[in-house]
């Protein structure tokens, strides 16, 4: 199966093109690219009050003030530093970068740049995974809309953290390929003990959504991962959230290709059993054929 990649590579390669031009002492030129990317997030590179020499990159999301309520405008300002700014009109966050004053790093800096989604959905778990690690209980539970009819619940208890995705499956094969998708996750923590519990459940929410306002329906799925403190600890909370907040997209991207590849199984065999008909129709023109004595007859 295909890892999705957390980072953005339209940014990091804009980036580095702008970075490399400076450095060579050529002359910038206008940039002003807007691009979208899973759960409805839309980015912007631009160059404000086009001042060629300055490269603005933002970012908007839909839920970003549920992910405020959890300390993202703090998490962002200790990643970014200075490169942060107000944000451009119509977009939640903004970083501005100044092609006359290069930074020293510039490898770190165009790689967090491309990291600009994912450390706003950082924000989030490093909070729960730091109540789990305090052995706080009782907090309220994070629900994070992250999409349309979609949203992601994190819970943190003394001995675990829980995060519960939402989902629509928009046609009832996606149902029954997710449903093994699932299957093969429960197969692989028998494989690795150090993997996280992961469950599912169609139509009804889990237990840990009991008597909230959680969906429900025939097209309603809901994927649980119980992580443990060695999935949330210092060490590798940071690879956790890389791999968790894509998950959604993971899925879904790999139930599309699955389809497709059961589509052009059944196009190749469709053809195939096409030529073997072909092959046996009769011939419908009549063949002339003589008797022994001369005699000519069709058949």
């Amino acid at each position: 199966m295909i890892l999705l990649e957390i980072n953005n590579r339209i940014i990091e390669e804009t980036l580095t093109l702008k970075f490399d031009s400076a450095s060579n002492g050529t002359k910038p030129e206008a940039v002003d690219v807007t691009f979208a990317d899973f759960d409805g997030v839309l980015y912007h590179i631009s160059n404000p009050n086009g001042d060629k020499s300055k490269v603005m990159v933002s970012i908007s999301l839909k839920f970003y003030k549920e992910l405020q309520e959890h300390g993202a405008d703090e998490l962002l300002k200790k990643v970014y530093g200075n490169f942060l700014v107000s944000p451009e009109a119509g977009y939640n966050v903004s970083l501005l970068y100044n092609l006359d004053a290069l930074p020293a790093q510039k490898d770190e800096v165009i790689h967090q740049a491309g990291m600009l989604k994912r450390n706003c959905f950082a924000s989030v778990f490093e909070k729960y995974f730091k109540f789990q690690e305090e052995g706080k209980d009782g907090e309220k539970t994070a629900v994070v809309p992250y999409r349309d009819d979609e949203t992601m619940y994190v819970e943190a208890k003394k001995d675990r953290v829980t995060v519960v995705f939402s989902t629509v499956f928009k046609d009832d094969d996606d149902v029954v390929i997710g449903k093994v998708f699932m299957q093969e996750f429960k197969e692989g923590r028998r494989a690795s003990h150090t993997a996280p519990q992961v469950l599912f459940s169609h139509r009804e929410p889990p237990l840990e959504l009991k008597d909230t306002d959680a969906a429900v329906g025939d097209n309603i799925g809901y994927i649980t991962f119980v992580l443990f403190p060695r999935h949330t600890n210092a060490n590798a909370r940071d690879n956790t959230i890389n791999l968790i907040h894509t998950f959604r997209d993971y899925l879904h991207y790999h139930i599309k290709c699955s389809k497709a590849y059961i589509h052009t199984r059944m196009r190749a065999k469709t053809s195939d059993f096409l030529k073997v008909l072909n092959r046996a129709r009769p011939d419908a023109e009549k063949k002339e054929m003589k008797t022994m004595s001369g005699k000519t007859f069709s058949r």
